[in-house]
């Protein structure tokens, strides 16, 4: 049993844009109850801001998280909020050093190495893994489930959900990002929408868990096929369409958009400076991407429910809506007018308001933060643990092995098993 502490200490490994997030809900709502004591990071700049704020010591800073790993343990708690393929590595050596592990997800870019550290997890049962599955702890879909879980419609029978990426972010991090390609991070579907197979689940409980899926999706649109030579440039700087094309980095990177996009300490004016450099002024039609922009799932869950998944890269902007038919009425949520209806059969229609949340994810960033914090100073129960999230990981796997088989149902047990076996 973990004993309850006046101040945590925090590790950071991956100064990216996730551990960013989490830092900033600490600082906000727990400034006197945490410090900061070491940091690998090979950017400098996003290094030297960490270093300057929290003065850290200049043993513990490190360029690469294989450095961290060769010491001993720094802090109490470690934030590993690397690349995809820098997960596992670092959430291993961690958790052999007693560390108790904030994890950004995709656990791993592959099925195997996410049990695994299920497994070595499992040894150190009183060390704490919390995976970075944060819409469990949106006020938005806390109320939703707090309104399945209450009955007042009966049982859930269907479920239809939607994730909107934004064409801005899908253009910024899945064509000209660093989750654009399969070689050098995990699938989408494991990637981005880990977020909402592990949703489902916990919107259906404990006892639900998903047995087949289907699914189907393709790279439609960004494409070299699309890319008109006579026309375009593979550089937005240098192309004749720029000024009409709504992907255009230009236009994408102002001071409006690259909050939504970046979350970085750049401003817009500098971003824009090297974002050829960088490699985000290339054509969205002739880039080096293989990720599918549209997907859709179908799931069958062990409690009889059914369930449909949709991804989408063409949406104006960010957010999730889902309909949940219950025996005897609907739910109906919209994340970006922070809206749920709730339609009873012949009866009363009502909209809920959830209050928007400043952070990421419409506020589940802090959230997720403020659970962790409670539950590891106070004792308080955490929403999730590195079981459901292995769960998530294998359905979203399960998703794209799916998809590459043009919609092949796979029975989730023995996909499971079978992978585990190779």
């Amino acid at each position: 049993m973990r004993v309850s502490k006046e101040k945590v200490t925090f590790s950071i490994v991956g100064a990216g844009a996730r551990s960013t997030n989490y830092i900033k809900a600490l600082e906000e709502r727990y400034h006197d109850k945490f410090s900061i004591v070491a940091i690998a990071e090979p950017n400098k700049s996003k290094r030297d801001y960490f270093v300057e704020k929290y003065n850290i010591p200049e043993e513990n800073i490190f360029d690469d998280y294989r450095e961290f790993n060769e010491k001993d343990r720094l802090s109490d708690v470690v934030i590993i909020g690397t690349l995809d393929d820098m997960h596992f590595e670092p959430a291993i050596s961690a958790l052999e050093k007693g560390y108790d592990l904030i994890l950004e997800k995709p656990i791993s870019m592959n099925l195997k190495e996410t049990v695994v550290v299920g497994d070595v997890a499992s040894r150190y049962p009183n060390q704490m893994v919390a995976v970075c599955h944060v819409l469990r702890h949106s006020p938005f879909f806390v109320k939703v489930k707090e309104l399945c879980d209450s009955k007042e419609l009966g049982n859930i029978v269907d479920i239809q959900h939607t994730e909107y990426i934004g064409y801005y972010h899908f253009a910024h991090s899945y064509v000209r990002g660093n989750w654009r390609n399969t070689n050098i991070a995990a699938p989408i579907s494991v990637a981005k929408t880990c977020h909402d197979f592990d949703l489902l689940l916990y919107l259906l409980g404990k006892d639900a868990h998903c047995e087949y899926i289907s699914s189907m999706g393709e790279l439609t649109f960004f494409n070299h096929k699309n890319f008109d030579e006579a026309r375009m440039a593979k550089n937005c700087r240098n192309c004749s369409v720029e000024s009409k094309c709504p992907y255009s980095a230009i236009k994408i990177y102002t001071e409006e958009m690259i909050t939504a996009v970046v979350f970085d300490k750049s401003t817009a004016e500098r971003f824009l400076a090297n974002i050829d450099q960088l490699g985000y002024g290339r054509c969205v039609f002739a880039s080096d991407n293989n990720v599918p922009d549209h997907q859709v799932s179908i799931m069958k869950f062990s409690n009889g429910v059914h369930a449909t998944f949709n991804m989408s890269a063409f949406s104006p902007s960010i957010y999730r809506e889902i309909r949940i038919m219950c025996e005897y009425g609907e739910i109906h949520g919209n994340e970006e007018t922070s809206e749920i209806e709730v339609i009873k059969f012949g009866g009363e229609r009502r909209v809920e308001k959830v209050p928007k949340g400043s952070s990421g994810h419409n506020g589940a960033d802090a959230e997720f933060m403020t659970n962790f914090m409670e539950s590891y100073l106070y004792q308080k129960p955490f929403d999730s643990n590195i079981e459901d999230s292995i769960e998530s990981h294998v359905v979203a796997f399960a998703a794209e092995e799916s998809r590459v088989q043009n919609g092949k149902n796979i029975h989730i047990p023995s996909y499971w098993k079978e992978q585990l076996n190779k």
